[in-house]
């Protein structure tokens, strides 16, 4: 009978993702190579920095970006923005071991975790047909991009809360052209991280 894993919660505050991406490896590895070693969740919002995953189109990018960092990382999806007033999870877990989740059914639960969490502060959200991600009446809140390998996992998820959208500006986020970038101040105009980031780690713990 497999033991239950437990997975603990780094909360580390504001960070430069290259940081936080170099520990994700390094977990990652560690996982891989023990898969009984333990879960882990990093939470943290980043300072400004683009990521380029793998199915970025130069179309996605119509600009020389030369103020901030624009970083090309092994995770699924197309070009984001990760910057201060969004929460940015990344799961190192093992999704073969108590979960038996599938890939699919590991990117519905992340979804579904931020959905959860709107709901909470009275936000609808809910998921576009062959889309990845969270959306809302007032555009796209959620975004979802991982890399799994043996059936462990790294990368995740980011809620925007109030991020300054101008950085999205620049981009065509996740290749999507026809839906803009929302924040939950845009329902809720004085909500901050330090609200939605104890309901967010609630949300992890019970569907993760």
């Amino acid at each position: 009978m497999l033991s239950v894993l437990k997975m603990e919660i780094l909360d580390l505050g504001k960070t430069d993702y290259q940081r936080v991406l170099n520990l994700q490896r390094k977990l990652f590895e560690e996982k891989i190579k023990n898969p009984e070693t333990e879960d882990t969740v990093i939470i943290t919002e980043h300072f400004p920095v683009y990521t380029k995953g793998q199915t970025t189109d130069k179309s996605h990018l119509p600009i020389d970006i030369k103020d901030i960092p624009v970083l090309e990382i092994e995770r699924g999806g197309s070009i984001t923005f990760h910057g201060e007033g969004q929460i940015v999870v990344y799961p190192i877990i093992s999704l073969n071991r108590n979960r038996k989740l599938s890939v699919k059914n590991y990117i519905f639960t992340l979804e579904e975790i931020m959905i959860n969490t709107l709901y909470e502060f009275g936000i609808r959200g809910f998921r576009e047909e062959k889309r990845r991600g969270v959306f809302t009446e007032k555009g796209k809140i959620g975004f979802v991009g991982v890399k799994i390998s043996r059936y462990v996992t790294m990368h995740g998820f980011s809620l925007n809360v109030n991020v300054d959208k101008k950085y999205f500006e620049r981009i065509i986020p996740c290749g999507i052209k026809d839906i803009p970038v929302c924040n939950m101040n845009d329902f809720l105009p004085f909500i901050e991280v330090e609200h939605v980031k104890p309901v967010l780690i609630d949300w992890i713990r019970r569907m993760l």
